[in-house]
């Protein structure tokens, strides 16, 4: 069977080209079956375990083929990559909609945060949504 590091090296390689973690897990997971299933008619056919484990490998496909298949296809990527300028809009508005919150993290105890932690939730997503609309606005221009 191919080791996890041949594995660990095709999931990192798909999660960094944008696919969705839970495709890549998919992906990872289909991979061993089949390669399996390969193995096990090869060994039905009359070949050793070497042999067997060399011509279910050779038959997968290397790495960077599969990683390829994987990702041209684009409804497999995360919505970051499918939709990169919300992706900027949410990334910035959450960045700035935080802003008002740390002084108030930093400067109140455990027990007014407490009872605070409503107010600056709000406010959060107050700004965050206003200035999400704004960029998205300004993207559209």
């Amino acid at each position: 069977m191919p080791s996890r590091e041949q594995f660990a090296a095709l999931r990192l390689e798909l999660l960094r080209g944008g696919v969705a973690p839970l495709y890549v897990e998919r992906t990872i997971l289909e991979l061993g079956e089949h390669y399996e299933d390969l193995e096990n008619d090869a060994r039905c056919a009359g070949m050793s375990e070497e042999d067997a484990a060399l011509t279910a490998l050779k038959m997968l496909g290397s790495e960077q083929t599969i990683a390829a298949a994987v990702m041209a296809r684009p409804e497999l990527m995360s919505w970051s990559r499918r939709w990169p300028t919300v992706a900027l809009c949410v990334r910035s508005a959450a960045t700035i909609g935080a802003l008002p919150a740390l002084p108030v993290l930093y400067c109140v105890r455990s027990e007014e945060l407490v009872r605070w932690s409503g107010a600056v939730a709000s406010a959060v997503v107050l700004v965050g949504l206003l200035l999400a609309g704004l960029n998205w606005m300004i993207v559209l221009v």
